[in-house]
């Protein structure tokens, strides 16, 4: 979906990753829950994109090529 949550991610949140308005509000979800818990938002689209267990293992953005790209690219830095 447009989202790309993960189907365990979706059953969390509640939504039908298929549906692409479900699909978004339960992205725009999960992220503000990761952005509450980790308290920016390069952790929170690190969490994102790699999971939340992965930034706390690592104490921040993970040695990941594809998730230091994706804070990157969307935070514009």
């Amino acid at each position: 979906g447009l989202a790309q949550l993960m189907p365990e991610t979706a059953r969390n949140l509640g939504v039908n990753p298929h549906d692409p308005r479900e699909n978004l509000e339960g992205g725009a979800r999960y992220l503000a829950e990761q952005y509450r818990t980790f308290g920016s938002w390069r952790l929170a689209l690190a969490a994102y994109n790699a999971g939340p267990g992965a930034v706390t293992k690592h104490g921040g953005v993970p040695p990941y090529e594809e998730t230091r790209n994706y804070v990157k690219v969307i935070l514009g830095s």
